[in-house]
C-alpha cells in the first residue's frame, strides 16, 4: 500500500510486506521521483545504438551519455527500491562484450513499471486500505542518537548501530558527570542515584521540587530505566553474536533516545 502525506509518498513496508526487516517507512516526493525516473527512460532510449540494419539495439555504448547514466544510476536505483518497496534493486546497466557497451532494455523497463505504479498510487490507495497506525522515521530520533547510529544502519548493520549508539550514550552522561572510572550499568546507578551527591560523584537530576510527585517519579526512574537500557539493550547488542531484526533494532534506538531525551533534561547537581 503507498500513502501519502505532505504531498510525499510513505511506503509502510511493514503493512505490506509483515517482515522485520522491511518496518521503517520512508518517504518520497512523487512529482521529483517522476522526473528523474521517466529522465532515466528519455536518456536511455534515446540513447541506443542502431544496428546495421537501421534498428534500435538493446544498448548503450561507451561515451558522455553512458558516463552520465553511470553518474545517476545510484540515485534511480534509490528511488526503485523506495516506490518498489524492495531491499536492493539490481544494476540498470549489464556490461557485456569488450567494448565497453552496456544492456539498458530490463532496467528501462523496471522504471517504467516503477513510474507505472506512481501514476495509479491514488487509484490504489482508494481501492486498497491498509492500517491508519502512525509510523516513526528513524532520523526522527534524538539527533545524537541517530547520528552515532546512522552509517552503520545505512550498511545493514543493526545490532551494531545499536551497540555504537548506546556506546555514545555511556561517553555523553561520562563527560556531563566527569567520570571516566566508572560506565555501563553502574554508571547510570551513580549517576542518577537518589542519594545526595558526593565529592567526585555528582548526579544527574530531573529538574523540580523535591517534594513534587512528578518530579519524584522521573527521578526514581530515570534511576531504573537507564540501568535497564544499559543491562538489556546495551549489554545484548555488545556480546551477542546475532543481527537484531531491522524493526527491533529501531525500537531499541528508539528507547535510547528516549533517555537522551531525558538526559539532556536533567540538571547536574554537584557535593
Amino acid at each position: 500500500m503507498i500513502e501519502t502525506t505532505a504531498g510525499q509518498i510513505v511506503l509502510p513496508h511493514a503493512v505490506a510486506r509483515r517482515r522485520y526487516s522491511d518496518a521503517v517507512p520512508q518517504t518520497i516526493d512523487p512529482e521529483w521521483a517522476r522526473e528523474r525516473l521517466e529522465w532515466w527512460v528519455e536518456r536511455t532510449t534515446s540513447s541506443r545504438s542502431t544496428s546495421a540494419s537501421g534498428g534500435l539495439v538493446s544498448w548503450v555504448s561507451a561515451g558522455p551519455v553512458l558516463t552520465d547514466l553511470r553518474r545517476n544510476e545510484h540515485q534511480i536505483q534509490s528511488i526503485l527500491r523506495v516506490i518498489l518497496s524492495r531491499d536492493s534493486v539490481s544494476t540498470l546497466l549489464s556490461p557485456f562484450g569488450t567494448q565497453g557497451h552496456v544492456h539498458v532494455n530490463a532496467g528501462v523497463e523496471l522504471v517504467q513499471y516503477a513510474i507505472g505504479v506512481l501514476e495509479t498510487s491514488a487509484d490504489t490507495r482508494a481501492h486498497i486500505r491498509g492500517t491508519e497506525a502512525p509510523t516513526m522515521s528513524a532520523d526522527a530520533l534524538h539527533e545524537d542518537v541517530w547520528r552515532a547510529a546512522s552509517k552503520l544502519w545505512g550498511d545493514g548493520h543493526f545490532s551494531e548501530a545499536v551497540q555504537r549508539a548506546a556506546t555514545f550514550l555511556n561517553a555523553d552522561v561520562q563527560a556531563r558527570v566527569s567520570r571516566s572510572d566508572v560506565s555501563d550499568q553502574p554508571l547510570m546507578a551513580q549517576a542518577f542515584s537518589l542519594a545526595a551527591p558526593e565529592a567526585g560523584k555528582p548526579r544527574l537530576r530531573w529538574p523540580g521540587e523535591d517534594m513534587n510527585l512528578t518530579v519524584k517519579a522521573m527521578r526514581t526512574g530515570l534511576l531504573n530505566f537507564s540501568q535497564g537500557v544499559f543491562a538489556a539493550i546495551r549489554n545484548p547488542a555488545t556480546h551477542s553474536t546475532e543481527e537484531l531484526p531491522k524493526q527491533i533494532a529501531l525500537e531499541q534506538l528508539a528507547t535510547l533516545s528516549t533517555l537522551a531525551r531525558w538526559i539532556d533534561r536533567c540538571e547536574l547537581i554537584t557535593a
